[in-house]
């Protein structure tokens, strides 16, 4: 590949994106004239509707029912707040309040302690979720708050006791903080929600006319025909995409500096030493960077995929709900980086973005987030690689996924548009009716989860398309010594997964309570034979059968190797715990190939609940002498322990690989 070659296609997409004048005005233009309309128009048009609601005031019905000199006292204290209009209580008052003529309606009431002591309230009705009633609301108790302050000093006064003893305890703040946090706290919360967002927009708008829209316009074939391999097409389109996101994130940031600078300024702020973190938003937009890369492959990625710019913005609109939802984790109070949420896209950033506003990042904290953002771009690129080079994905036909074409041939289920429609209704079903199932009944409840969300449906989607089973799932019988060597895989593999799992737990600790839940799943009832049929036989036959027989069959178009790792990805999901997706993923990898090496899924069927059933024994007899010489504790083996394991397992993983042939049925 030619990096030259590449930077032709790249001269050659930001010479006809500047050309276009709609993604010069979304992009350039207006950022530049949002932000100035945001900030200064809005911060105007609010300070000057306040004073229109306070200049309109109220008008207030009156009712005394104690009439003393306390009371007028009260009154006379409220008829000096402006543009406040006061009247007697009516009969019909209640009707001029339901007619939003009166505003609200107030009475003083007194009553007698155990002490005999009078006190009074002042009673007031008003319609909260107004404008005009928050204003009222708030002058009134202001205005009340002084007047308590009157009576309660001439009430001391009479008995000679000194007013200060109501300032016999106070509290004085000393702000340690300097203004830069300050500033930085107020900006820490909105701006990475609207970078994110704003990058992204840049982003698709360039996006989907490159692929996408060349299709639309027929000039792709022309693109393709010339001298330039596919690779440098797409390095060449994914650099241009990355320039406009990064341009598009610039501008914001300027334009931001100088609508927060010109607001603080009318507001006086900058007398009191608070200015614009420009260091902090250098090094934000250094990080802004990765995360830049990796929007652009997925977004190229999807313009690829699809066969016009309309298609686009069905995928896109989506991508952009769930990173709105994932950047909108800066709001949240308390949420801080750590370095699991380090490992997380887009939710990293939102954090580093107000861990640096406020200087309370670290530098491995910021190496984790940049780094982890790194490794997922490189691997989006890839993918857009892959799918770029894929004739079947460039020019895929207008009903290819249509149900139409499912009809004429029964093969055209197995796509991986109904592969991802497929994962994600499972992991609905799974999320709502599975947790309410097993909250209500863990045992009978996982037992309905495997049957009913897992098994069941994989049976009547093949009944339906009347599919053969045995074909589809790859129901046929392994060789006895594949049987055999199983087990030799099967454990070792269940000790280095485990161990993986400890050793995740020490570098990013598991919440308090995770472990005790998990251990819950091993002691739900007293007959272990029970809990190994729960746990480790049907998770073993059912899972298997929607993953490495039935979900397998719809991303395999893209090869045998990427559909095992397509479903191991899926199959580590599924299980909805971020923090056994590591050794989930290793798992789903292993059970993947055995599948399709033997092609049976049998031999899965058996490691997987192998896998799960030695889980079940060391939690439940972890501490019995036959096994605890293997354990450090309870449940976590030896490290001297691993080594014979991962030699047992290498070799017989080697024996298997020579007793197997990679002969699909």
């Amino acid at each position: 590949m030619s990096f030259s070659k590449s930077l032709v296609v790249y001269r050659k997409e930001m010479m006809e994106l500047f050309r276009d004048k709609r993604t010069i005005f979304s992009s350039i233009l207006l950022p530049i004239i949002l932000y100035p309309v945001l900030f200064i128009g809005l911060t105007s048009l609010m300070s000057r509707q306040t004073k229109v609601i306070e200049k309109e005031g109220a008008t207030i019905a009156i009712v005394d029912s104690v009439q003393n000199d306390v009371s007028a006292l009260i009154l006379k204290n409220l008829m000096t707040i402006n543009n406040f209009q006061f009247m007697p209580y009516t009969p019909e008052s209640d009707k001029l309040y339901e007619d939003k003529d009166v505003q609200g309606i107030l009475s003083i009431t007194d009553s007698l302690t155990i002490d005999q002591f009078a006190v009074y309230k002042v009673n007031l009705q008003f319609d909260k979720s107004s404008d005009q009633g928050e204003m009222l609301f708030r002058k009134i108790q202001n205005n009340v708050d002084s007047t308590r302050t009157i009576l309660q000093e001439e009430s001391l006064q009479k008995v000679q006791i000194s007013p200060m003893i109501l300032k016999i305890l106070d509290i004085i703040q000393f702000d340690t903080s300097s203004s830069q946090k300050k500033m930085g706290k107020m900006m820490g919360s909105i701006l990475p929600y609207l970078l994110v967002m704003t990058l992204l927009s840049g982003a698709m708008a360039v996006a989907s006319d490159l692929v996408a829209g060349e299709k639309e316009r027929k000039t792709l074939e022309t693109l393709l025909v010339c001298s330039v391999h596919r690779n440098e097409i797409v390095i060449g389109k994914y650099m241009a995409i990355i320039t406009f996101a990064l341009i598009n994130v610039f501008v914001n940031l300027i334009s931001l500096y100088f609508s927060i600078s010109y607001t603080f300024s009318r507001s006086g702020m900058e007398l009191a030493g608070i200015s614009f973190p420009i260091n902090s938003m250098l090094l934000i937009l250094a990080a802004f960077v990765p995360l830049a890369m990796l929007v652009s492959a997925i977004l190229l990625s999807l313009s690829t995929f699809s066969r016009n710019m309309k298609e686009f913005g069905s995928y896109g609109g989506p991508l952009m709900m769930v990173s709105m939802m994932l950047a909108m984790v800066s709001f949240l109070p308390g949420v801080e980086l750590s370095n699991a949420m380090a490992l997380i896209p887009v939710i990293n950033i939102a954090l580093l973005f107000k861990a640096v506003m406020i200087d309370e990042y670290t530098i491995t904290h910021f190496l984790i987030t940049v780094g982890s953002t790194l490794l997922l771009s490189f691997a989006a690129i890839w993918a857009s690689i892959r799918i770029f080079n894929s004739e079947s994905v460039l020019f895929r036909g207008d009903d290819e996924s249509s149900l139409k074409n499912v009809k004429k041939d029964k093969r055209n289920l197995f796509n991986p548009y109904y592969g991802m429609v497929y994962m994600v209704l499972a992991l609905v079903a799974l999320y709502y009716l599975g947790s309410a199932m097993q909250t209500k009944d863990l045992s009978r409840g996982l037992v309905n989860t495997q049957l009913l969300i897992i098994l069941l449906p994989v049976l009547l989607v093949l009944r339906i398309f009347k599919l053969k089973p045995k074909e589809i799932l790859r129901l046929k019988a392994p060789k006895p010594v594949e049987m055999v060597l199983i087990p030799f895989i099967a454990i070792p593999a269940a000790m280095i997964v485990s161990s993986l799992a400890g050793l995740i737990n020490q570098i990013y600790p598991f919440p308090p309570g995770y472990l005790e839940k998990m251990s819950s799943l091993f002691t739900m009832s007293d007959n272990t034979w029970i809990v190994l049929l729960i746990v480790a036989v049907l998770p073993g036959i059912c899972e298997e059968i929607l993953f490495r027989g039935f979900l397998m069959r719809f991303f395999e178009q893209y090869g045998t190797k990427l559909s095992v790792v397509i479903v191991a990805m899926l199959f580590a999901a599924f299980h909805l715990d971020p923090f056994r997706f590591i050794p989930v993923l290793l798992l789903g990898l292993l059970l993947g190939y055995l599948t399709v090496r033997s092609g049976s899924i049998i031999n899965s069927m058996l490691s997987h609940t192998i896998n799960n059933g030695f889980a079940v024994v060391v939690s439940t007899y972890g501490t019995s002498m036959w096994i605890k010489p293997l354990l450090m504790d309870s449940e976590t083996i030896k490290p001297l322990v691993l080594i014979p394991a991962a030699a047992i397992f290498a070799v017989a993983l080697y024996m298997f690989h020579k007793v197997t042939t990679p002969k699909e049925t």
